[in-house]
């Protein structure tokens, strides 16, 4: 097959296997593009729920030690594209509806930690099934790249919160993190370009740690290092099964939590299909993409029996590749490897956990920009010119930026319990309300299959490899 434009900008594609060291840097960039949604993660579940400091630090390590075994099943045995799994922003609402639900009716967090165990647990095998009944196969002619791709834009586009929350008032510092990234990208050549991120952080991490050992930086600096914690932090920390105690069930819980994993299989799908853009194959078939969508929740299931959160593709990753170059499927298994090591041994854990939140905003910055183009691709295969599409796209995207802010402050409020929870989870994810709102837009306006940017769209083989 030959070469597209982006395969021949890729400077190692999917099959290809860079030496063991340059892997490791490799790895290390898709790690810090991720790391933080582990991170963030734990904390809101921790801090919502009540969990003590330690055993905040303790759930970091369970989120590491799954993400890492749910990237090496997805990588080698499910969609088979380069993915990094991770504890993705989807499910967060849920998490702090249900989280605070937990506090008002239970007063051991452990037991809403349990609570939520059960949820996760269900929700994921419901995701696996979806997944191994190819389900898709019978709804993939509804979903066109415009959905998708709004679905993606709006995954980029959407966490301009989060990005604003952890640079705060240090944008000079996140500017430089961002010139770095840029200069490292395009201006020394390939070997800067595939390891961009990695140069940055790297380089921004250690000024602040000799700004904080030079009491440049003093405590609640934004770039501020807490030494102390590296230091006192625990060597090694062993997996076990519900380290929070047996899972229990609450159908209101159950029923809440399903909701993010359908979100989640649907912004997979968008994932595999940007993944095949930025690597330069042919659209992954359904098939395949109903084996990602089951490893997923395959995954999840393992992270919930060792008592961490719900995994998914984590998109920004796409942004990495993108921006590197680097499509190896050989560098995501490393990556995934390196979050097992740093699931397991704490005070490499809590290395990792210290780097400065506004320079891992800066690297969002960068990488959800990037992630957002890729979802603008998907939505130019569609006629934007028309005056449907033009309505479909920009009042999806508008519907997502402002309802969800909207009702995360002013959240409904209903006698039935599940039925609450449910509605305020879906209205407070920007990319479900975009995309839902653009799917049911994009079925009931009349349109072409060419204006809806539907041809060719899923019906192409796996490139050169096998599916």
């Amino acid at each position: 097959m030959a070469k597209n434009t982006e395969s021949k900008s890729l400077v190692y594609e999917m099959d290809e296997k860079p030496p063991i060291g340059a892997s490791v840097v490799y790895g290390f960039q898709h790690i810090f593009a991720m790391i933080l949604g582990s991170i963030t993660t734990a904390v809101i579940i921790g801090t919502t729920v009540g969990l003590t400091t330690s055993q905040i630090g303790l759930l970091i390590g369970y989120i590491n030690v799954a993400v890492g075994i749910a990237t090496i099943i997805q990588v080698m045995l499910g969609v088979r594209l380069p993915v990094i799994q991770g504890s993705t922003s989807g499910h967060i609402p849920a998490y702090l509806a249900l989280g605070s639900l937990g506090v008002s009716l239970y007063s051991d967090p452990l037991i809403t930690m349990q609570y939520l165990g059960g949820a996760l647990l269900v929700g994921a095998v419901f995701q696996s099934a979806l997944g191994f009944l190819n389900v898709l196969k019978w709804v993939s002619r509804l979903i066109s790249p415009m959905t998708v791709g709004i679905i993606i834009m709006m995954i980029g586009l959407g966490l301009w919160p989060v990005i604003t929350e952890f640079i705060g008032d240090a944008w000079h510092y996140a500017m430089i993190v961002i010139i770095m990234v840029i200069s490292f990208s395009f201006a020394f050549g390939v070997m800067t370009k595939t390891m961009s991120l990695f140069l940055a952080v790297i380089i921004a991490y250690a000024a602040a740690m000799v700004g904080t050992w030079l009491e440049w930086f003093p405590e609640k600096h934004l770039m501020y290092v807490n030494l102390q914690t590296i230091a006192e932090s625990k060597w090694f920390t062993v997996p076990e099964f519900f380290p929070w105690g047996a899972p229990k069930f609450n159908m209101g819980f159950i029923f809440a939590m399903s909701i993010p994993y359908l979100t989640a299989s649907l912004e997979s799908f968008g994932d595999y299909m940007a993944l095949s853009k930025v690597t330069g194959t042919d659209p992954p078939k359904i098939k395949q993409i109903s084996r990602g969508i089951a490893a997923e929740g395959v995954g999840s299931i393992i992270s919930s029996v060792l008592g961490g959160s719900a995994t998914s593709t984590f998109s920004q990753n796409i942004g990495v590749i993108r921006l590197s170059g680097i499509a190896s499927r050989f560098v995501c298994i490393v990556a995934g490897i390196i979050l097992l090591f740093i699931g397991i041994v704490g005070k490499f854990g809590a290395f990792m956990a210290e780097i400065p939140e506004v320079i891992l905003g800066a690297v969002y910055l960068v990488a959800f920009g990037v992630l957002a183009m890729t979802g603008l691709e998907l939505i130019l295969r569609a006629k934007i010119n028309i005056s449907r599409n033009q309505v479909l796209i920009g009042t999806s995207l508008m519907l997502g930026l402002s309802l969800p802010s909207y009702m995360k402050e002013n959240p409904i409020q209903l006698e039935n319990t599940s039925l609450m929870v449910f509605i305020n989870v879906v209205l407070a994810t920007p990319m479900m309300v975009s995309g839902l709102w653009a799917f049911l837009l994009d079925n009931i306006l009349p349109g072409t299959p060419e204006e809806r940017g539907m041809s060719g769209w899923l019906t192409g083989t796996s490139g050169k490899r096998k599916s």
